[in-house]
């Protein structure tokens, strides 16, 4: 048998902990869209989603891991825009 080297890649991803709002739905190996403090930026292609729940969704692109926390909207503009 061969001895074979074996090299593992353990570089961390960075972590970027935001409020805002999808843009767009996710969909993977797409980049994802993200909303947050009146300016709107693109992430690489999504790899996997990781959370999704009613108050945020956390998914990995190739280089960072995105924890969004989305934006509550005020009763009364929900109610202006029923």
């Amino acid at each position: 048998m061969k001895n074979t080297n074996i090299t593992l890649h353990t570089t961390q991803k960075k972590e970027y902990v935001l409020t805002g709002i999808l843009s767009l739905p996710l969909h993977l190996g797409e980049r994802a869209w993200i909303y947050s403090y009146n300016q709107t930026f693109a992430t690489s292609p999504v790899q996997s989603i990781l959370e999704v729940s009613e108050n945020g969704v956390v998914f990995e692109t190739c280089n960072s891991i995105y924890r969004l926390s989305y934006t509550r909207v005020p009763m009364e503009l929900e109610a202006m825009c029923a």
